[in-house]
C-alpha cells in the first residue's frame, strides 16, 4: 500500500470513528432515564419533563398522586426493582383516575395502582398501554360518576396489552341503568391478555350490568394461559359474569380457566357473546366450567 493510499485509510477509520462516536451519542441523549424520587419529587413532575422516549425509575414506596400522562410517544414507568412490585400508586380524592393516558405509547413495570376505592384505576385513550407484572385492585366507578365503565382500566380506541399482571377487588356501583366492565372495558380496542388473573371484580346496577371481569365492545381480544375467576354482576338483567363480547372483532381465547364466574340475573355466567359469534373462537384447552347460571351464552 502506497503512503497515500495508507493515510486515505486512514482518515476514513477517523472518520468512521468520528461517526459512530456521534450517532452513540445521539441515541444517549435521546432516551433518558429519570430517577424518583432521587431527581425529581414526584412521578407527575417526572412525567411533565418528558420530551424524548425516556424511561422513569421510580423508588419503592407509596406515591398518592394522580397521574396524566398526554402526548408521550415513549414512557416507561417501572419500579427500581424490575419485574419485583414495591411501587403503589394511590391517588388522591376527586380525580377522575389514579392514571389517565392520552395520545401516548405507556409502558408500565412492576407497578401497582390501587385508589382504595375513591376511583377508577387507569383511562386509556388513543393510546397503547402496556402493563407487565402489574397489579390493578381496590378501584371504583361510584354513583357519582356519569359512565359506570371500567373500574379497574377503561379504554377507548386503544391497544392494551396485559402482561403477568393482575386485575382484582374492582367495583363498578352505580345507579345508571347500564354499568359493567369491572375489571376491564374496552371500546374500539385491540386487547392481549397474557399470563393474568382476573379476580373478584363487580358490577353492582339497577338495570342492566354486563362484563363483570371483561367487557370488550367492538373490540378483538387475545387471552391466553390467564384465569377469570369469581367475577359477578348483580342487576335486574346480566350478562357475562366473566367475559362479556358485544359484536366482537376476531378474538382468540386458549390455555384459560374462566370458573366461578356469576350472574344474579341473567346468562353466561362465564361468558357471553352477542353480535358476531363466530368471531369469538374458545379453543379446546380453555376450562371453562362452574359458572352461575351457565357457562357460555351466544345471542
Amino acid at each position: 500500500m502506497t503512503p497515500k493510499a495508507v493515510n486515505v485509510h486512514l482518515a476514513s477509520c477517523r472518520r468512521g470513528r468520528r461517526e459512530y462516536h456521534l450517532a452513540l451519542m445521539t441515541l444517549l441523549t435521546a432516551h433518558q432515564v429519570f430517577l424518583v424520587p432521587e431527581q425529581f419529587a414526584t412521578i407527575q413532575v417526572a412525567v411533565d419533563s418528558v420530551v424524548s422516549p425516556t424511561t422513569i425509575v421510580v423508588a419503592p414506596g407509596v406515591y398518592p398522586e394522580n397521574l396524566t400522562v398526554v402526548g408521550k410517544q415513549s414512557l416507561v414507568i417501572q419500579s427500581s426493582r424490575l419485574s419485583r412490585r414495591g411501587v403503589a400508586i394511590v391517588g388522591n380524592d376527586g380525580a377522575v383516575a389514579v392514571l389517565l393516558v392520552e395520545r401516548s405509547v405507556l409502558h408500565l413495570s412492576g407497578i401497582e395502582i390501587r385508589s382504595n376505592g375513591r376511583s377508577r384505576g387507569v383511562i386509556a385513550k388513543q393510546s397503547s398501554l402496556n402493563l407487565q407484572e402489574c397489579v390493578v385492585a381496590g378501584n371504583r366507578v361510584g354513583a357519582a360518576d356519569e359512565v359506570a365503565l371500567g373500574a379497574g382500566i377503561f379504554a377507548r380506541t386503544s391497544r392494551v396489552r396485559l402482561q403477568k399482571s393482575a386485575l382484582i377487588g374492582n367495583v363498578v356501583a352505580s345507579q345508571v341503568t347500564s354499568a359493567g366492565g369491572g375489571g376491564l372495558y374496552a371500546e374500539d380496542c385491540r386487547i392481549e391478555i397474557a399470563g393474568c388473573t382476573i379476580q373478584g371484580n363487580s358490577v353492582y346496577t339497577p338495570g342492566d350490568g354486563r362484563g363483570g371481569g371483561i367487557w370488550g365492545e367492538g373490540s378483538s381480544m387475545r387471552l391466553w394461559r390467564s384465569r377469570i375467576t369469581d367475577n359477578a354482576l348483580y342487576g335486574s338483567s346480566c350478562a357475562g359474569g366473566g367475559i362479556y363480547f358485544a359484536h366482537p372483532l376476531s378474538s382468540q381465547l386458549g390455555g384459560s380457566v374462566i370458573t366461578g364466574n356469576s350472574c344474579h340475573a341473567g346468562r353466561g355466567g362465564g361468558i357471553h357473546v352477542e353480535g358476531e359469534t363466530s368471531n369469538v373462537h374458545i379453543h379446546r384447552n380453555t376450562f371453562v366450567r362452574q359458572n352461575h347460571p351457565t357457562d357460555v351464552e351466544f345471542t
